[in-house]
């Protein structure tokens, strides 16, 4: 494959970085604002936290790191415990994948302010890495919205059958499997690069 054969060490390198950084935005943000919803559940199971490790999954790594999107490891919510009910549940994940979106154009700042404070070869590689980070949080955002098992928005399914957390549960697996299969064959590949224009003023 062309692009396996234009993955440099660096690039692999930066966008393990970038994964770890959106780890840890998106699986904090989602474990806050449950919390903040009455759901402890992801507090509880230690999801509450920027530790990235926390939260992220091997498959979606290696995946993010190759292809530019991927997911974190799925979190489980309390419906019963959330103030707005199964509403609060199933937007939960959808808001916090909006404020990680909303951090895009941000960047645009940070790699700016690289530019300027670091050393050259630094800065370069600080940049690289928050362009990185820019890619893939925008493709993985908008693949995570899908209500795939195993995905952010895959929430959805254990809100409508509580009773079947267990097998949605070990379904998971097997749906990411397939999803990635999809996205190494190219049935699946991120919009990032065409949509990116609109989010970052240095695209």
């Amino acid at each position: 494959m062309s692009l396996l054969r234009d993955l440099t060490i660096g690039a692999l390198v930066s966008r393990l970085i970038a994964m770890l950084l959106l780890a840890a935005l998106l699986g904090g943000l989602m474990a806050l604002l449950a919390w903040l919803s009455g759901d402890r559940r992801p507090q509880f199971e230690g999801r509450l936290t920027l530790n990235p490790f926390a939260h992220l999954a091997v498959g979606g790594t290696l995946v993010a790191a190759v292809f530019g999107m991927g997911w974190i490891r799925p979190m489980r919510f309390n419906t019963a415990t959330n103030r707005l009910g199964a509403v609060g549940t199933m937007l939960t994940p959808v808001a916090a994948l909006i404020l990680v979106a909303l951090t895009i154009p941000l960047v645009d700042s940070l790699r700016s302010l690289a530019v300027s404070v670091l050393p050259r070869t630094t800065g370069y590689a600080v940049i690289y890495a928050l362009s990185q980070y820019q890619q893939i949080a925008l493709g993985s955002c908008l693949l995570n919205l899908v209500p795939i098992p195993g995905l952010a928005c895959g929430a959805i399914w254990t809100v409508l059958w509580p009773n079947r957390e267990r097998r949605i549960a070990l379904f998971e697996p097997v749906a990411l499997g397939v999803l990635a299969a999809g996205i190494v064959a190219g049935l699946i590949s991120s919009p990032a690069r065409l949509l990116m224009p609109y989010l970052s003023g240095l695209a």
